[in-house]
């Protein structure tokens, strides 16, 4: 036997393949997503960070709150979505609600939080408004490619004597971000910090027609950037290049404020000194000297500099939405090196994109070993799902203390999709534009509408039962996201008939693949297998419960092309098939093995799921004559753990569906795993069960590149 240990770089929960709904721990995560980033990252959609100083420390109230919320309005006219990022009570927020701008907007006592301060506000649980150090950490640990603000940080005026010296200047120096400003604050030293820029490896570009260097309040410094950007597009395609190059440090973008809104450069610079001089006077020092600055800027020009802040701030919200829209079509350019349709240029990092309908691979990357039961003149026919369909609604109790004792508790209900076979037709409807269909049934209810109006088109005609009720399944969680009681109503899948299969028999012969859950009634799966045996297609078995693990067993004439047990289930296989084993119930690699010399008799490919120890692979290596001897090819592929999860309930089937469908396109096996966690991590970042869309990372076969082999 060969035994092949592959790791997967892939993020993926560890609860990612457990059935239905599972309790999640409530440790806070390092950072919380908004609902409507969360839309826009589960769709690909560009993304502009916005930093949250500007608002508790940059501009007085209401102003502040009316020009975040202007900035942010700005950003979506354009196309892209805004993340206002800072931190609440101790958890770090990337995207703010419209309750949390007002909040933010009027607090006291918030801590203007830089890379220094991060650690200690988050223990202790206080707010904070990310400066522009903290927030490019933020924007990088959120994956955002851009960040909008007024101005950077830089090299204080006397600065060598005092060594005072921003850390937005190092942070610049270490991370990714492109950062979109109206240049240095014209309070600081600019020309200085220029140069400390050019140390730390920083590109600088003005932005427009000259490379004059803006001041902040003006449109010029008295310095020359070292490159310019002529408009959205080049910028975007420096931020481009530098990705490819894998470049660690970031990009200023230096954007001058409209000419109709500059100030005149005598009247800012003698507020400036004169509002440098009482500072000093008055002893203030460090991070307070900005915010200090500013308003007494403000109150000297009369207002005049507070309205040229918002007028530069909006202007670059403007910009930096245009580079985002532009850097995500770079990001979504066709690229032969690439084993999608859409994609980044090039293979290198990790590249964000769209999954298309139309796959194109290169002959490196094509593999027959799983792939080979499938006909390729029907691979692009819709793939047929055989299962169960409910809607899924759960019920989060607000209150620490829950009392099942007929007391009224208040909660937060969602509702969405569900069953498996549902799932996994949904995430198939999706990856392959629309080649996929299912066969179910629901009822002639609201609940029935609402699931065929999820997927147009992906349920078959004749699926609604009249005078029955949907299946529903739903679930109580406590406050800590721990289940308390799950309930189902599941009787409607007894309908899912002979007499529907009869109906849609071309469906059956013209698809690829066949998928049957668990949920199908034995009559009807044994009627099934019959004609994907007479036909030569193959199947894909979701087990979906122990309890229903080996009924696709029953019938021991037909071999079975891929299953997707868990543990439980395939030992509930080996049990079922050989009666009199004794199982060393291990959970280890060795026990799988042994149980799947058993079950590989009559399932080819297993892709057996091991929650937060990842899955491993079996596969026949051989047919010789005596079964039970045969060689198998294991391999083993590790998950780590994602922690930013909004829902779990529809990842293992959206895992099963990607690997399929790197089936489908004739990928090797360890790329049709990644797919698999790929399509999970989509899953667990979305509200719904299945993603609106799924992204996969460009490069993704780079991930199995490293692999042992071990033999025994």
């Amino acid at each position: 036997m060969s035994f092949l240990l592959a790791s997967t770089l892939t993020k993926c929960l560890h609860s990612i393949f457990r059935r239905r709904y599972s309790s999640i721990t409530t440790l806070n995560p390092p950072l919380v997503f908004s609902e409507e980033v969360l839309q826009a990252k589960s769709e690909g959609k560009p993304i502009v960070a916005l930093e949250s100083t500007i608002i508790t420390h940059g501009m007085p109230y209401p102003q502040n709150l009316q020009t975040a919320q202007e900035v942010e309005n700005i950003i979506r006219r354009v196309g892209a979505t805004p993340a206002t990022i800072a931190i609440l009570k101790g958890q770090l927020t990337v995207g703010l609600t419209q309750q949390q701008l007002q909040y933010l907007a009027q607090a006291k006592g918030v801590v203007k939080t830089s890379r220094r301060d991060l650690a200690p506000v988050m223990a202790g649980c206080q707010d904070g408004a990310t400066t522009v150090a903290g927030t490019i950490i933020a924007s990088e640990l959120a994956d955002i490619d851009v960040f909008v603000t007024g101005g950077i940080g830089g090299v204080h005026r006397e600065g060598e004597l005092t060594m005072d010296v921003s850390a937005d200047l190092t942070e610049l120096g270490r991370s990714r971000t492109l950062v979109v400003c109206s240049g240095v604050k014209s309070i600081l030293d600019i020309g200085r910090t220029l140069e400390y820029l050019e140390t730390h490896g920083v590109t600088v570009c003005a932005f427009g027609a000259t490379d004059d260097f803006p001041a902040f309040y003006t449109t010029r410094s008295g310095h020359r950037a070292p490159h310019r950007a002529a408009d959205a597009p080049h910028a975007a395609r420096i931020l481009h290049a530098a990705r490819q190059l894998r470049l660690q440090s970031g990009i200023v973008v230096a954007v001058p404020v409209p000419q109709e809104h500059a100030m005149e450069e005598n009247v800012i610079e003698d507020s400036i000194e004169q509002a440098l001089k009482n500072a000093k006077r008055a002893g203030i020092q460090g991070k307070e000297v900005t915010p200090y600055i500013l308003a007494a800027v403000a109150k000297a020009t009369g207002g005049a500099s507070l309205s040229t802040n918002i007028a530069l701030i909006k202007n670059n919200a403007k910009v930096g939405a245009d580079i985002a829209v532009e850097f995500q079509k770079l990001k979504n350019v066709n690229n032969a090196r690439n084993s999608f349709n859409s994609g980044s240029s090039g293979n290198l990092g990790t590249r964000q994109f769209h999954t298309a309908c139309n796959l194109r691979v290169e002959k490196s990357v094509r593999g027959e070993k799983v792939g080979s039961f499938i006909k390729n003149e029907n691979s692009t026919n819709p793939v047929l799902v055989i299962g169960g369909a409910n809607v899924d609604r759960t019920y989060r109790v607000t209150e620490d203390l829950v009392q099942l004792d007929g007391s009224t508790h208040p909660c937060v209900t969602e509702q969405c999709g569900g069953g498996v076979g549902r799932n996994m037709a949904e995430a198939l409807w999706r990856l392959r534009g629309g080649n996929a269909r299912l066969l179910t049934a629901i009822g002639d209810d609201s609940d029935g509408r609402y699931l065929a109006e999820i997927a147009p088109g992906l349920l078959l005609d004749g699926c609604v039962v009249k005078n029955a009720r949907t299946s529903m399944y739903s679930v109580l969680f406590d406050s800590k996201g721990e289940c308390l009681l799950g309930l189902g109503d599941m009787d409607i899948h007894n309908q899912i008939t002979t007499q529907m299969v009869d109906k849609h028999i071309e469906t059956l012969e013209r698809a690829p693949l066949v998928v049957l859950d668990g949920n199908v009634p034995q009559t009807t799966m044994d009627y099934v297998l019959q004609l994907c045996h007479e036909l030569n297609k193959p199947v894909f078995f979701e087990p979906t419960d122990r309890r229903k693990a080996a009924k696709i067993l029953h019938s021991k004439h037909y071999k079975i092309s891929y299953s997707s047990p868990n543990i439980m289930e395939l030992r509930t296989m080996a049990k079922f098939l050989e009666p009199n084993i004794t199982i060393d119930e291990a959970s280890d690699i060795n026990e799988i093995i042994n149980l799947s010399k058993i079950v590989t008799q009559f399932i080819k490919v297993l892709i057996v799921t091991m929650g937060k120890k990842g899955i491993i692979t079996v596969t026949q290596a051989s047919e010789p004559d005596n079964a039970r001897e045969e060689k198998l090819n294991v391999c083993y592929y590790a998950v780590e753990e994602l922690n930013n999860v909004e829902n779990v309930s529809g990842a293992g089937d959206c895992f099963a569906s990607g690997y399929i469908h790197g089936v489908l396109s004739c990928f090797q096996e360890s790329l049709c795993v990644s797919i698999g966690f790929e399509a999970a991590k989509s899953a667990l970042m979305s509200k719904s069960t299945v993603p609106h869309s799924f992204q996969i990372s460009g490069n993704i076969s780079e991930c199995f590149s490293n692999q042992t082999r071990f033999a025994s």
